[in-house]
């Protein structure tokens, strides 16, 4: 009779935020599901497990309260300014960055090719 090896495979390190955020999608319509969930596993990194109150009309003030380590809304807002090129204040609602990032996303491509052209 023979014995194979036994092999355990680790655990995986750290948290797989998109899984977490995975419930967002149910809020969107199926061609914004995908940014909703990237957004959220985003600020899942940032805000911890309270990510899992979010809802779309959660507001940046809002997130940023959640956050363990303590991060300001100037903050949050800059992120998406930088990443995104999307201009927002305290009071754009999540559902409002998942129809905006896409669309700027459209207007850089537009541009670009336009430059190409």
């Amino acid at each position: 009779m023979t014995v194979g090896r036994v092999i355990w495979r680790p655990l995986p390190k750290g948290v797989d935020w998109a899984l977490e955020v995975i419930f967002i999608r149910l809020d969107f319509p199926p061609e914004q599901r995908g940014v909703a969930q990237q957004l959220a596993a985003g600020l899942a990194e940032i805000v911890g497990t309270k990510i899992k109150q979010l809802k779309p009309q959660h507001n940046l003030s809002q997130i940023a309260e959640w956050a363990e380590n303590g991060i300001y809304v100037k903050d949050l807002i800059m992120l998406f300014v930088v990443a995104f090129s999307v201009k927002c204040d305290v009071d754009i609602t999540f559902r409002d960055l998942v129809e905006k990032v896409p669309r700027k996303k459209a207007e850089r491509c537009t541009s670009k090719a336009a430059a190409f052209a």
